[in-house]
């Protein structure tokens, strides 16, 4: 329907006039509102100079003027690299020598750099750009986990399907009040708020889980029935509101998790709380938005699947060449993504790009299968999946099973090289305790090998003080083998 989301934001200026769009703690901004400051915003852009495919680096913090920066960039035509809103000097220096920006806006003001601050009152708008749909939007850098962040080129056209995506995979509506809790800087935070605009909807931010006060205070004053998270964070809150989410979210009608499968034990807690709310598990990656789907209260006869292709996204699982295969829980394969929501390819990484995209397909790093119904089961990246004797084990099966023992509040499987010899690696277990609780590691085994093979039982089980993520929640497998390998030197 609308070529960009701006375009989207416009029309909804016109026919939502008075609809708040975005609200932030107490203020509250129309999609008239919202319309009207776009262009003024872009003007003063131009005054600097900012052109068509100029690259422009915002640091993404949860403001309305970053928001109004992000979406005046794309009225010029010009390119959004969203940053972490605290980023370093280091990691700006470096997006400096691989960009060459034309301008870097930051939340806060410091030396060479403008801030949010400085744009206000302007007094004159500019004309939007004329530019066909597949032109660059942003690009937006990979978490870097498993390696260098890489820097993904969405155009227009990408971020329309992506955020129709998550319209239909999630049944969003225009009536929604959508609290979203995500950095924005990356994709799930973004997507969700470019599909709650395209949709004409209405946006609540708020940075982060961390203060129950405030999440309450947004969902019982701007009365929100839809929120976005990571599982990391619903683990958080439940032990935050000693384990009563019923309490937090009893008044929601959706709730939707990304980043990370939800795993067996919360899935458990919330169809015995929130009976009647609507759950859905989403699973994407930057490269091609959300994709897949899962409502996980109607379809609990499947606890271990991610979910189905949404509309107008083909899915197939296919070997390390790229040819389709016929999988199953014995024979992953590669998740190969087509649909109008895959990127242009990463910045200056050409042989990458061909490597992981062609003809309009995405060759994911996800591991999985396919059962005949078309749900889609995920083992974990390619570095993630641990071979053991031959047998390939998804570190996320593992982790599943652990997290229903009692006293566990958190835990990571990673796999190491085997010392004795006998396999070629083997599984290792870090777990965190719910407070008061102290968890016997033999009883543990014990537990794991009444439901798991033998050869899936960790063979040894550290107990530390928290599992290392990144900065939207995903477990930082990377630090965690670092940890493992220092110990072995130490030893």
């Amino acid at each position: 329907m609308f070529d960009s989301i701006v375009d989207a934001i416009m029309h909804h200026g016109k026919h939502l006039n008075g609809k708040p769009a975005i609200i932030i703690d107490h203020t509250v901004i129309t999609y008239g509102e919202l319309s009207r400051r776009i262009p003024f915003l872009a003007a003063q852009l131009s005054e600097k100079g900012i052109r068509y495919g100029d690259r422009i680096v915002l640091a993404a913090d949860h403001t309305i003027q970053f928001i109004e920066l992000y979406f005046a960039v794309h009225w010029l035509g010009a390119v959004n690299v969203p940053v972490e809103k605290k980023a370093g000097i280091k990691s700006l220096s470096e997006l400096i020598r691989t960009l060459s920006p034309q301008l870097i806006i930051l939340s806060q003001a410091e030396s060479g750099a403008d801030s949010y601050q400085a744009y206000t009152g302007a007094d004159h708008t500019v004309p939007k750009s004329s530019y066909p749909s597949d032109s660059l939007a942003d690009i937006l850098y990979t978490t870097g986990t498993t390696g260098t962040p890489k820097g993904v080129m969405l155009s227009h056209q990408n971020e329309t399907a992506g955020a129709l995506n998550v319209i239909n995979g999630g049944e969003m509506t225009t009536d929604d009040i959508n609290l979203l809790t995500m950095p924005l800087h990356h994709a799930f935070g973004l997507t969700t708020l470019r599909a709650v605009l395209y949709q004409g909807g209405t946006a609540v931010l708020q940075d982060g889980v961390a203060s129950l006060k405030k999440m309450d205070e947004n969902i019982r004053q701007h009365h929100c029935n839809a929120v976005y998270m990571v599982p990391a964070a619903l683990r958080v809150l439940y032990f935050h509101t000693r384990q009563r989410l019923d309490l937090m979210f009893g008044t929601m009608e959706k709730i939707e998790f990304c980043t990370a499968p939800l795993d067996r034990k919360m899935r458990s807690v919330l169809f015995e709380q929130l009976d009647g709310v609507r759950l859905y598990n989403s699973y994407g990656a930057t490269e091609s938005a959300r994709s897949v789907y899962m409502r996980l209260d109607k379809n609990q006869d499947k606890p271990d699947a991610i979910g189905q292709a949404v509309k107008n996204v083909t899915i197939k699982i296919t070997d390390d060449n790229h040819r389709e295969i016929e999988s199953s829980k014995q024979n992953i394969g590669h998740l190969a993504i087509r649909g109008d929501m895959n990127m242009l390819g990463y910045f200056n990484e050409e042989k990458l790009t061909e490597r992981i995209l062609s003809d309009g397909v995405f060759y994911s790093e996800d591991l999985g299968y396919m059962d005949e119904d078309g749900f889609i089961y995920l083992s974990g990246r390619t570095n993630d999946v641990i071979n053991i004797g031959g047998e390939k084990v998804s570190p996320l099966e593992i982790e599943n099973t652990v997290l229903t023992f009692q006293g566990i509040r958190e835990c990571a499987c990673i796999g190491v090289r085997d010392s004795k010899g006998v396999l070629e690696n083997k599984p290792v277990l870090f777990i965190t305790e719910e407070m008061g609780y102290h968890v016997d590691t033999d009883k543990l085994k014990k537990f794991l090998k009444n439901y798991l093979e033998a050869y899936k039982v960790p063979d040894e089980i550290q107990i530390i003080d928290d599992i290392p993520k990144n900065q939207i929640g995903k477990i930082d497998r990377g630090t965690l083998n670092r940890l493992w390998n220092s110990q072995k030197m130490e030893g």
